[in-house]
């Protein structure tokens, strides 16, 4: 019950002050998140003029130094310099890089905390405000002038959509237009809210205080490893979890719509297995959006007959989302980690892989945390003769061909040499699974010392149509191309 009673605290890191609200575990959480940012910087960025660290920012500011939520389109690559006088370099940076650029100055480009908005935070000097304020003011405004079009559009399509079901005569006409009408209205509301949206944040002047920035981190690992979510936001970005209702309903505005028109949705079953829909979103004729899911099955790998959310409502939709689910292998009272680009899901299986590369200390004793870690594993007993296909696959093979060769990493024994840096995610006496990048390269040292490059689809089909273990090695050559 104390635990649950708000508190205030002043908390001084590194010579900057801070003033934390809320409970102990809050504050716990903000005291580890203040300490992880005091290292930050955008790796990205690394090279450009004026990009610092958080903790350069802070100490040069005058007071705390303010994190502004600047509009997406302000980074994009819209501006020509290459004959540009008063900057140095060619080619195209963005609106943000050329007025820092031409004034000297200096910023630090947050972790994006709220992936899923299009806006990105950015902390700048507190004497510095005036000049960021009036640029992202104008950005804005045309932010603003933008979705206040749509909604004009909306209108008019939803005018001339109900003209039409005045005279539409047959029973078939008169539902498609209901169902058009429809989509438009959602289309129409959800503009309306990214237009308030909007016009609040210039109220602030796109102002976002600090303790609002670190609650955009709840549902990601930034409440509890904010160093594991900042090495996130380098790669595949900060990944939050959502329930399947709050997160596949149908979108209709292309505003909120993200730039790679793909989303991923991932859930890990027990036996670290990542089941995963794909959702990607096109526009109808009428410039409302909808969805097509594509589902993989989960044992086969087969790819199954997409299914679109055209034509639904959103009860009509939520009412066949379990269908979906079911298809997929999940389970709607679950949560999915949700990623905005395929290259970002390639990222981000990579950190989730369990990496077992210093598991053996001295090449036969294991450490006291892998050997916990693979305890764990030992209790899960749907080990199967079978491996899944999707952005990685998994298989199980016998427990002696797993070892470390003379580097200490772990490979995979074949008959005539190691497939080198294979990720284990279950071991038991007498077998191991392994799951396997499909499109990484991973390194066959043969007995005779010779190295080849392999993909992980060369090495899971060879294993897949050599389930016995026999003359793997000449099958896998093969299937490479090797000599």
């Amino acid at each position: 019950m104390a635990d649950e009673i708000a508190q205030v605290v002043d908390l001084e890191y590194k010579g900057i002050y801070y003033l934390l609200k809320g409970t102990k575990a809050m504050i716990t959480s903000m005291v580890s998140a203040i300490q992880a940012l005091h290292t930050w910087q955008h790796k990205k960025w690394l090279e450009k003029p004026g990009s610092c660290s958080w903790q350069k920012i802070q100490e040069a500011s005058e007071g705390m130094a303010p994190i502004l939520e600047f509009p997406a389109e302000m980074f994009e690559k819209t501006i020509d310099i290459t004959n540009d006088k008063s900057i140095k370099g060619e080619g195209f940076i963005s609106p943000f890089e050329y007025y820092c650029r031409q004034n000297g100055l200096r910023y630090c480009i947050m972790p994006d905390l709220n992936p899923y908005d299009d806006y990105i935070p950015v902390a700048v000097l507190a004497q510095d405000f005036g000049m960021h304020d009036e640029q992202i003011k104008s950005f804005m405004r045309k932010r603003v002038e933008k979705e206040e079009a749509v909604k004009v559009d909306y209108d008019k399509k939803i005018g001339e959509a109900k003209e039409r079901l005045e005279n539409a005569e047959s029973p078939e006409e008169k539902k498609e237009i209901e169902n058009e009408i429809r989509e438009l209205e959602e289309g129409k509301s959800q503009n309306e809210t990214l237009l308030q949206e909007s016009k609040e944040k210039m109220e602030k002047n796109n102002v976002l205080e600090f303790a609002d920035y670190l609650k955009q981190g709840k549902g990601s690992c930034f409440e509890d490893d904010p160093e594991k979510a900042l090495n996130q936001a380098q790669t595949c970005g900060v990944v939050k979890e959502f329930m399947a209702d709050d997160c596949m309903y149908p979108i209709r505005d292309s505003g909120l719509v993200p730039d790679s028109k793909e989303v991923f949705y991932n859930q890990k079953t027990g036996d670290d297995t990542l089941l995963t829909v794909k959702r990607s979103f096109e526009v109808d004729e009428n410039g409302v959006v909808y969805s097509v899911y594509e589902v993989t099955d989960p044992v086969s790998g087969a790819k199954k007959a997409p299914i679109s959310d055209k034509g639904y409502s959103k009860e009509a939709w939520m009412e066949r989302l379990p269908q979906l689910l079911k298809q997929a292998g999940m389970l709607r009272d679950q949560p999915c980690s949700v990623v905005r680009s395929e290259e970002g899901l390639k990222d981000y299986i990579m950190s989730m892989d369990v990496n077992f590369t210093h598991a053996r200390e001295d090449g036969q004793n294991i450490s006291d945390t892998m050997r916990a870690e693979m305890e764990q594993v030992k209790k899960d007993t749907a080990q199967t003769e079978r491996y899944i296909k999707s952005y990685y696959s998994t298989v199980t093979v016998p427990a002696t061909q797993i070892m470390p060769n003379e580097k200490q990493i772990l490979s995979l024994e074949l008959d005539d040499g190691l497939v080198e840096g294979v990720s284990l995610v279950g071991m038991d006496s007498d077998n191991a699974k392994i799951s396997l990048r499909s499109d990484a390269k991973y390194t066959y040292t043969g007995a005779d010392g010779q190295e080849k490059v392999l993909t992980g689809d060369q090495i899971m089909k060879a294993l897949s149509e050599n389930k016995q273990g026999e003359k793997v090695v000449q099958t896998v050559t093969q299937k490479a191309g090797g000599r």
